[in-house]
């Protein structure tokens, strides 16, 4: 008795150490040999599962692992009848499809492309079906369309085509009208896939060893108990079989969304340039300047001149002044030197002359003495291309200045009662502002004559109690001491 321990335990124990490593080779054993029989027929693989039943905590720990592997023996198998084929072809496939010489499935990846796709057209019904007949024309199909008229044609497609033909239908579709936009995504899904397989697989052989143990259950709590967990286990097993359908779809068919446009035709430019010029004289007013002094009674002959600086014609020119009091529809005031109000080409020039009279220094009514009178044309036109179809007007304006001067000599009785009265208007606004100066310092003001005021009156009242003499006071009766009786 060594160290207080008990030889027949020991002895027990030692019994024990035997039948259990026993039992941990023959599970071992039994995970191998349905391993290598996983990738045979299925009446093979439902006749290992029993087997692997009796170990069920061992073997599902060790599922995942021996399915990853399998998943990369299957894709290296795929890999090597790929490229045990006709090298030749493959490679020209390639380099047709607008790809690398190695690509992603090349290599075993599994990969998802997406390409985005927008372009204008100016025929956007023409553009759809020329799109559909570059896809359906390489083995692609229209996945989805969607057409909108409001507020201008426009059409969104989905093609579905072959990962080996993406390229090449991108670049086709990308001809089909002006390109706007172009985008290309690649997702690498490789990991989900096999992680996928592995859970499925794990799956399978739990649902396999459930319907083992239903078949052997003593009662039937136990039939419930496990028909209940073989409903979960299945429906999970239904989940994760979705979820690696929609992974390998995506991996077989690549995406293309598609946008077609409304193409616009490009709005011509248009523009209007005004010059005006005003002169005393009639020999030629465009030769005048942009400030006229004149007379009380004097001519004025203002000359305007538009000129076309667009690509398209100009149609219903209109001049118009609210200092004259012109209005657009008085078009034949105006004396034509050039062109035509009607219509104007690209680059041509209209000029026109207007008289106008100054009496008494006023011009259109309007006093032009005292600084002057500013004048200012405004001209308007319609742009016409050759569609017909009229555009947006446009317009353009110059000013100049007219100043009478007034005649010198003895003003007049009105003259004279007008600048005594401007005077008088003046002297009382010096007289209002001199008050409004004033208003706010009024309070300041009556505070300090208050203070003045106080302080005098104090100040005299210290002066009268100082000139009040000493024996001011109430006399009293003198009387003699040597008189007791008084």
């Amino acid at each position: 008795m060594t160290n207080g321990q008990d030889p027949y335990r020991q002895a027990r124990e030692g019994s024990c150490i035997a039948p259990t490593w026993s039992r941990l080779c023959l599970v071992t054993f039994v995970i191998l040999l349905a391993t290598a029989c996983w990738g045979g027929n299925d009446s093979a693989e439902s006749e290992a599962a029993p087997a692997t039943t009796a170990a069920a905590s061992f073997s599902d720990s060790a599922a995942p692992t021996t399915t990853l592997a399998m998943s990369f023996a299957e894709e290296d198998a795929a890999e090597v009848e790929l490229l045990s084929g006709d090298g030749d072809a493959s490679v020209e496939s390639s380099v047709v499809a607008g790809l690398p010489a190695t690509t992603p499935a090349d290599l075993g990846r599994d990969v998802i492309y997406r390409g985005t796709l927008s372009i204008r057209a100016s025929d956007v019904e023409a553009a759809v079906r020329e799109a559909v007949n570059i896809v359906q024309g390489l083995g692609g199909i229209v996945f989805g369309q969607q057409v909108s008229s409001h507020p201008e044609p426009q059409s969104h497609l989905t093609f579905k085509v072959l990962p080996a033909d993406f390229m090449p239908v991108l670049e086709r579709l990308s001809g089909v009208g002006e390109l706007l936009e172009k985008k290309i995504t690649a997702d690498d899904v490789t990991e989900r896939i096999v992680d996928f397989r592995s859970r499925i697989a794990t799956a399978e052989a739990s649902v396999l060893r459930l319907r083992d143990l239903l078949q052997e259950a003593p009662n039937i709590e136990n039939v419930a108990l496990i028909e209940r967990e073989l409903v979960q286990r299945e429906t999970d097993l239904e989940t994760l079989r979705g979820r690696l359908r929609t992974l390998t779809d995506a991996v077989s068919l690549a995406t293309i969304d598609m946008a077609i446009l409304q193409l616009h035709d490009p709005v011509p430019d248009t523009g209007i340039d005004v010059n005006a010029w005003v002169s005393d004289s009639d020999e030629d007013p465009c030769l005048g300047s942009d400030v006229l002094i004149a007379s009380p009674d004097d001519d004025a002959y203002f000359c305007v001149q538009v000129e076309n600086t667009g690509e398209v014609a100009l149609a219903d020119v209109e001049v118009s002044s609210g200092a004259l009091r012109l209005r657009p529809q008085d078009q034949r005031s105006f004396q034509l030197l050039a062109g035509s109000f009607d219509r104007i080409e690209p680059g041509e020039l209209l000029s026109a002359v207007l008289h106008m009279a100054i009496r008494e220094g006023r011009i259109a009514g309007r006093a032009a003495t005292r600084g002057g009178i500013e004048v200012e044309f405004e001209v308007s036109g319609t742009p016409v291309p050759d569609d017909g179809v009229p555009l947006d007007t446009v317009t353009g304006g110059s000013f100049m200045w007219v100043v009478v001067e007034e005649e010198e000599g003895p003003p007049s009785f009105i003259g004279a009662v007008q600048t005594g009265y401007r005077g008088m208007v003046r002297a009382l606004a010096y007289i209002v502002a001199t008050i409004g100066l004033l208003l706010p310092f009024l309070p300041a003001m009556a505070v300090i004559g208050g203070f003045y005021w106080w302080f005098r009156r104090l100040v005299r009242g210290r002066r009268s109690a100082r000139s009040i003499p000493a024996d001011s006071g109430p006399t009293r009766p003198q009387h003699p001491p040597g008189n007791p009786s008084d």
